[in-house]
């Protein structure tokens, strides 16, 4: 069950790309890292993307700083910067990923950047929950902790999703906080992002074999079934259209805004508490 998931790692480097047509900061010098160090040549990349990954980025990062917690686990974390700028504003912030992508960050940040002494950048595989306790001596246990993830869940089979949505149970009743993820999306997304975006999920079917249309949620009502079997009591749906006039992506790449209105619609973040 814990393996075959390298296949995944290199759709960071799919969602690094299009974070340089933002104002996120640090995306540029991350993405020109990953240029001359992990290039792939079965990646193709795709600029269009990025009022997309920028709206979830920023949706996430509002949640975040409107829940006034200051301790993170981010799975799954692959290439973002938010750690890093997290860091900066004095969070505890914990990065994990798959070994390969984990090594590579800390390479990365070395030497584009310096690593703060609270962000701790560690392997591990969110379907292992003894990966989730290696994460515990780096947090206060008695203060509530965010779980993030913005691309994981999407290419796990329900069996998979289960185990994940269990483990975060289980930390979030050790400590108490929040789920914070935009991987629970449903299946209407992936016909508005295929207009958008044409043939996108089908060059990504080339980098991994984890892109598969029923492993997505149906609809809201699904979602929350499915994290009520859980045991998860409170889940909260923001969509990504919240972050419209937010974005910068439209007018570095010289699209209209409204292009992209049903995709944003359509894109949620959910926020799920115990």
């Amino acid at each position: 069950m814990l393996d075959n998931f390298e296949s995944i790692s290199p759709t960071a480097i799919v969602t690094s790309y299009p974070r340089t047509f933002t104002d996120i900061p640090y995306e540029k010098e991350i993405y020109q890292w990953l240029q001359k160090n992990c290039k792939d040549n079965d990646v193709k990349l795709n600029k269009l993307l990025a009022p997309e990954i920028e709206a979830r980025y920023k949706l996430t990062n509002k949640i975040l700083d409107d829940l006034n917690i200051e301790q993170v686990i981010e799975i799954a974390a692959g290439y973002s910067s938010r750690g890093i700028i997290y860091a900066e504003k004095g969070y505890e912030y914990v990065e994990m990923d798959l070994e390969e992508v984990a090594k590579n960050k800390v390479k990365l940040l070395k030497d584009i950047a310096s690593i703060p002494n609270n962000l701790h950048i560690t392997s591990g595989n969110a379907l292992n929950y003894a990966d989730f306790e290696k994460c515990d001596g780096f947090l206060d246990k008695n203060k509530e902790v965010a779980i993030i993830n913005e691309g994981l869940l999407r290419y796990l089979t329900f069996e998979e999703k289960e185990i994940v949505a269990k483990n975060i149970y289980n930390v979030l009743k050790k400590q108490n906080g929040v789920w914070i993820t935009c991987d629970v999306t449903p299946k209407k997304f992936i016909e508005k992002q295929n207009v958008c975006l044409p043939d996108f999920n089908k060059n990504l079917n080339q980098v991994t074999s984890r892109n598969n249309l029923q492993d997505r949620f149906n609809d809201i009502e699904h979602i929350k079934s499915f994290m009520m079997k859980i045991g998860f009591k409170n889940i909260e749906i923001h969509r990504f259209i919240e972050m419209k006039e937010k974005l910068k992506s439209f007018e570095i790449l010289g699209v209209a805004k409204e292009e992209y209105d049903e995709l944003l619609e359509n894109t949620i973040v959910a926020v799920i508490k115990i």
